[in-house]
């Protein structure tokens, strides 16, 4: 039995033997077929044209250069650099951005909600945005002390194009989200510098049109003014008005 199993082995190795350079010459052959083909593919792309599109430039100016880097000193995965751009493409083009928090919304829930701001404030956008690079995004800008606002499952909503009364279009996301139990608003930011809490943009979308509030100011500006020159006014006249009286008093006297 000893010798029977002595023969198996022996057979076994020597296969294995046999086959061993038969097996290696298959993968290289494998392996080099798979390089050429992948040189032809690259060769075609490059005669066809096709590129990797370039990464689109930030927009938001930075007192210091975001980082490049992981802390291990390797460079940040395509996807992140992606969503990195794109972050700061969306929060620095948009006239507004308004920054919520959702809590268990559901995918018919944001489909929804995309719709009826589609619809019902001026083409607005909903984007469901990773906090923490968003606070990478607007750290080091004007707008860093929004960090804050990126806390929890974090949404922004923002227009691709100017919608045609901003302060409007703010006023109808807020009136949209108001009553959505799993929205919260956080905050949001006008403009290039405007950036205001929950209560201030409440407030600020309550304002009159520019051209009421520019007609007030001046009204305030001359209000002022007229009075002044009223009194001023009626001061000679009053002078005058006394001397008259005093010359007809006294040529009755006379």
């Amino acid at each position: 039995m000893y010798s029977m199993l002595s023969r198996s082995l022996l057979v076994c190795c020597a296969r294995q033997s046999a086959q061993g350079p038969f097996v290696r010459q298959l993968a290289s052959q494998a392996g080099k077929a798979g390089a050429k083909a992948a040189g032809n593919a690259k060769e075609t792309a490059t005669a066809k044209g096709e590129t990797r599109p370039a990464r689109p430039a930030l927009l938001l100016e930075r007192s210091r250069a975001p980082k490049t880097q992981t802390t291990y000193k390797k460079p940040f995965a395509p996807r992140k650099q992606y969503l990195f751009g794109e972050y700061d493409r969306q929060f620095g083009a948009s006239a507004a951005v308004v920054v919520l928090q959702h809590h268990n919304l559901s995918g018919a829930d944001q489909l929804e909600l995309r719709k009826q701001l589609k619809l019902e404030a001026q083409g607005a956008r909903l984007m469901v945005v990773r906090p923490k690079m968003f606070k990478a995004v607007v750290r080091s800008t004007r707008f860093a002390n929004m960090e804050a606002l990126f806390s929890g499952p974090t949404a922004i909503v923002y227009w691709d194009a100017p919608p045609a009364d901003a302060v409007a279009a703010v006023g109808q996301v807020l009136g949209i989200a108001r009553p959505v139990r799993k929205l919260v608003v956080m905050g949001a930011k006008f403009g290039d510098s405007l950036v205001l809490n929950p209560a201030m943009a409440r407030d600020f979308v309550r304002l009159p049109p520019i051209d009421q509030l520019r007609a007030q100011v001046v009204g305030a500006i001359e209000s002022p003014a007229g009075s002044l020159v009223s009194l001023l006014n009626r001061v000679p006249q009053r002078l005058v008005n006394v001397l008259k009286q005093r010359a007809d008093g006294e040529g009755q006297a006379e």
